[in-house]
């Protein structure tokens, strides 16, 4: 009898689940198991995916922990590896990063389905890059990327058109040069904020686009890319191959990468070199390992030195930016810095949690006892729910910090509203802030940053010396605290950034898409060039 009820258990409960019902679905499942006292692999994943919805992460670890626990050596290997790759998504949301790394790793090796091993190492290079690391420790997780794409090739041998000679070069003085961009954040998305310029401001005249978009949403920002006229392929769906031969077959000249290791990409794609130029960058912030990818996108701020050894690819570096900030969202009206009504300044970061290390959280914490009439706001979804809340103090009480000056806030629609809540931002380390940041100062918010080892860790860096504010990077980490004190000390200052910054970022090389994409076209006819 329990043999057959599980099944319409189930089936019931995932309806009830992909509806939104997440409460019902809940309650199906765990009412089945205190009946029958018999519980099946499929039941427990889906009770997983149950509380990542209702972004109960800490009960979600431990469900998964005690399911793979209970099911240990099953052969059920495709629900193994969903739990796995749930528990490092889980764990990276509540900041436990280079936990969540070494998971994703188990979950590669356990998963049977050849592409979604790359899925689960680019997890693992996301997961580990949040946090201080060595390039010797880094290349591990790309020679795992590299030989899973050996393993893939012993299945599927590349059929005979991907190993045809890729198209011959046009050079730039004659034929339209073919540039194809790969992402599957071309919607609502911070990389579509990154790189609008690439779609609606080149050159039709020398230059034709074609995007192959890996998504599977579509909104207003992806018909506002659209308009910028170029030709739009949408490959979701559709396999490494499938997608490689997409490429060759449209001779494109110069294909560049804005996803890098980032959910949902196309990365592999790169290995059958279906363009004699292969790019990445702008949408990620670390190298992709592959010895295909021909340059890396970066400026010389975000990279003061030519070369890089936590890169395999070479640097191509612009003279400002390395993209331009194109926000689709409608800003609210700036307001005066609330340490005007207060009598007390606040500072605050609005990044995701898996940025926050340990350190950050000690050295914010520093900051509040030099600031003694200070209070510092964090927000992120991770809050929403009292066990994520709970999780967080234990963290902080753990590390020493006392909550009674932080205030804690979740999701909301109208976040870049409560920006007029703050008084100073500050900057994550070593994976610093993007969008946040550049939100923040579009709000006039002064950013306080710390100077970093890598590409990923110098974003602050290359925001403010755009902007002429280098006075707010911090070489170290006293001076990280000085800066940010010196700032809550200057009320006149606050005042006066927050009635300019916002034109100060609309006037910089920040937000200029013309010079930035003429900047770009002349990397793009340079390496076309030197091919000819």
């Amino acid at each position: 009898m329990v043999g057959e009820d599980w099944l319409e258990n189930y089936e019931k409960s995932l309806a009830l689940w992909k509806n939104g019902h997440y409460d019902e679905a809940e309650r199906e499942l765990i009412g089945f198991w205190n009946k029958t006292n018999v519980k099946t692999l499929p039941q427990s994943t889906l009770y997983a995916y149950i509380l990542r919805s209702k972004k109960m992460y800490v009960s979600e670890i431990t469900h998964i922990e005690d399911t793979l626990r209970l099911f240990k050596g099953s052969d059920e290997k495709r629900f193994l590896a969903i739990l796995y790759s749930l528990l490092g998504e889980a764990y990276q949301r509540i900041g436990e990063t280079k936990k969540a790394a070494k998971i994703f790793l188990t979950a590669a090796e356990t998963e049977q389905n050849p592409e979604k091993k790359f899925a689960e190492i680019s997890n693992a290079v996301f997961a580990r890059g949040a946090s201080d690391f060595s390039p010797e420790e880094m290349e591990v997780f790309y020679k795992k990327y590299r030989e899973a794409w050996e393993y893939y090739l012993k299945i599927f041998p590349p059929p005979a058109e991907a190993q045809a000679a890729v198209s011959p070069a046009k050079g730039c003085e004659g034929s339209k040069i073919r540039i194809g961009y790969m992402s599957p954040d071309l919607h609502t998305h911070p990389v579509a904020d990154f790189s609008a310029a690439l779609f609606l401001d080149y050159d039709k005249k020398k230059f034709d686009v074609f995007v192959y978009d890996l998504g599977n949403m579509e909104d207003e920002v992806t018909k506002k890319l659209k308009r910028g006229g170029g030709v739009w392929r949408n490959v979701c769906g559709l396999s490494i191959e499938e997608i490689a031969k997409r490429i060759k077959d449209d001779e494109i000249d110069i294909l560049v990468d804005l996803a890098g290791h980032t959910s949902n990409n196309a990365l592999p794609v790169f290995l059958y070199r279906v363009a004699p130029v292969q790019l990445s960058g702008i949408g990620y912030v670390l190298s992709t390992g592959l010895y295909e990818t021909d340059g890396f996108f970066t400026d010389i701020y975000a990279s003061p030195e030519a070369t890089s050894e936590y890169f395999t690819e070479r640097l191509i570096r612009l003279p400002h930016t390395h993209f331009c900030y194109t926000p689709f969202a409608k800003f609210p009206a700036v307001k005066n810095p609330p340490c005007l009504k207060n009598n007390f300044v606040t500072f605050g970061s609005f990044n995701n949690f898996s940025k926050v290390t340990d350190e950050c959280l000690i050295l914010w914490n520093e900051i509040l006892q030099r600031n003694v009439n200070s209070k510092l706001i964090l927000k992120h979804s991770l809050f929403d729910s009292s066990e994520g809340l709970d999780y967080t103090k234990k963290r902080l009480k753990r590390l020493g910090i006392s909550t009674e000056r932080i205030e804690f806030r979740g999701f909301s629609e109208n976040y870049l509203e409560e920006y007029n809540d703050i008084d100073i931002a500050l900057d994550t380390f070593p994976y610093t802030g993007g969008a946040t940041s550049l939100e923040a100062m579009i709000m006039g918010l002064p950013l306080v940053t710390l100077y970093g080892a890598r590409h990923g860790s110098r974003f602050g860096v290359s925001f403010l010396e755009n902007l002429n504010l280098g006075e707010l990077i911090a070489k170290d980490k006293n001076a990280y605290i000085d800066i940010a004190t010196f700032l809550a000390s200057d009320k006149e200052l606050l005042l006066e950034l927050r009635q300019k910054l916002r034109q100060m970022m609309l006037n910089s090389p920040l937000m200029n898409r013309k010079s930035y994409m003429r900047e770009i076209e002349r990397i793009f006819c340079d390496l076309q060039n030197s091919r000819g």
